[in-house]
Order: structure tokens, then sequence, then C-alpha cells
């Protein structure tokens, strides 16, 4: 990346925010002063992303914006905080608010990928993403493999909208069974990769390599983007260790239940 480029982690922060906006296909987003709040259509925190957006408006004020905007939409939200956009998030401001620290996820950025170190596995193949069918094997497969409620998944990924870009999503077939998914958020010479995983039965066998070095190749010659970028889970480290990624920010992640939801959690009519 060339040192007058912009740097690292707001290539990372930006299309996160980017791919943020694929969840309000079931709803909307608002672009607020300081923030970008997307709302999936359900109470659904995971899926119900702000993120701040530069410049910050001021923390206090935005969690204020946030609070309300949700509370209006019956729903409860997540807030990552990209630690150069806000590198003294105070944690008893972020407690009035009720948020509680969910997970830390650091921010990825790698080059064109290096050689594979071993040959494809046999008989895996992998197709875009380009009919109803695909789509909802693509929701299928998000629901198994990270345990979400499949018609929530259904709502939001095989929404007839989702893969005309800047999405597009992936499959990895075995014996003409889908066994893996990976979508690629594509915008300014950039790839982000998101919801990237393999059945539990299959997991272990290199097909998420294959699948995003599928998706790389794509992004690179028929979009060009030759730079990839990912928050990375511990389980995916050494995959993404392997093809080149560098860690250059953090994400501090929060959730914030709506409060009727966190009353009937606890037991209490509201």
């Amino acid at each position: 990346m060339s040192p007058l480029g912009p740097p690292a982690y707001s290539l990372i922060e930006a299309n996160h925010r980017l791919a943020s906006r694929f969840y309000a296909y079931g709803g909307h987003a608002a672009s607020l002063p300081g923030a970008l709040a997307v709302y999936s259509g359900a109470d659904s925190p995971a899926f119900n992303i702000a993120s701040l957006t530069p410049p910050p408006a001021g923390l206090p004020a935005t969690l204020n914006q946030l609070t309300v905007h949700y509370d209006r939409l019956l729903a409860g939200s997540s807030l990552w905080l990209c630690e150069q956009l806000a590198p003294r998030a105070d944690p008893a401001l972020l407690r009035q608010y009720r948020y509680r620290f969910q997970q830390s996820a650091p921010g990825l950025l790698a080059g064109p990928f290096p050689a594979p170190l071993r040959p494809a596995p046999a008989g895996l193949t992998v197709q875009p993403v380009r009919h109803a069918h695909e789509a909802l094997a693509f929701a299928h497969l998000v629901s198994v493999i990270f345990h979400v409620a499949f018609p929530l998944c259904q709502r939001i990924y095989a929404h007839p909208a989702a893969w005309r870009g800047p999405a597009y999503g992936w499959l990895a077939y075995l014996d003409q069974e889908p066994v893996g998914c990976a979508m690629v958020t594509a915008a300014d010479g950039v790839a982000g990769f998101y919801s990237v995983g393999t059945l539990p039965q299959y997991q272990g066998r290199g097909y998420g390599e294959v699948l995003m070095r599928h998706a790389a190749h794509f992004a690179a010659t028929r979009l060009n983007c030759h730079q990839s970028v990912l928050q990375s889970s511990p389980a995916g480290r050494k995959l993404y260790d392997r093809l080149g990624f560098r860690e250059f920010t953090t994400f501090t992640i929060y959730q914030r239940a709506f409060a009727a939801s966190e009353e009937q959690a606890n037991g209490n009519d509201f």
C-alpha cells in the first residue's frame, strides 16, 4: 500500500461499515450524526449494527442518539468501536447506556494471497450465489454454522436484492451439497470477507481457504480489488495468517438489549 494512501485501519473500518448495510435489506440503514445505524427488521443485536462514522461527533451524543433510535424500533443492537475512531471509550459511559462488552475482533488486511501450500480438496467446487435457491442455501448455512435463527437469515441473505453488489456470495459444494459459504463486499479496491464458514462436520479440511481464494480471485480480476480485509475470529486466525493477513486495528464490540427483551430474558413480565 502506498504511504500516501489511506491508513490501513480506515480501509478495514470503511469496508466493515459498508458490509453492515447488507443486513439492512430486511429493514433499513440510518445515517445519524457521527454514526451509521443498521436495522435488520428484527430485534437482533447481532444484525442491528451501529458503527461510528468519521469524523466522530462525540461518544456521549452518539450513544444517546443510538439509544433513542433503536428503542423507537423496539430492537437491541451491537456497537462496533474501531480503536482509532474511539481510542478512549469510557466503559462506565457505555454501561450507562446499557452497552455490555461482548468481544474484541482484530481488523486484518492482506495484499494478494501467497500460493497455496497444499492442493485443493478433491471433489470440492465453488459457485457464486445467483439464484433464489442458492440464496436460500446460503441463509441455511449461516443459520447452522453461526447458530442464528433461520427465518432471520432468510430475511437477510435470501432478499431479492441481496446479491446484486457490492456484496457477492459464494457456496462450496461437495457432491452437489452446499457445505460452506463466504460473502465478499467490494469497494474502492478492497474486498471484505464476511460470513465465511463451513458446516461443522466438514471443518478442518481446507474448504474455507478454497472459498476465500476463489472469492479473492474474482474480486481481483473482475472488480479490481487487490486488497482484502476482515475481522478475525480466534478460530480463523491461523488461516488468515497463512493467507498473509496482518493486524492493523481492533474492534471492540458491545451489545445492548432492548429493555423489554432484557426484562423477559430475566423472567420479568413487562
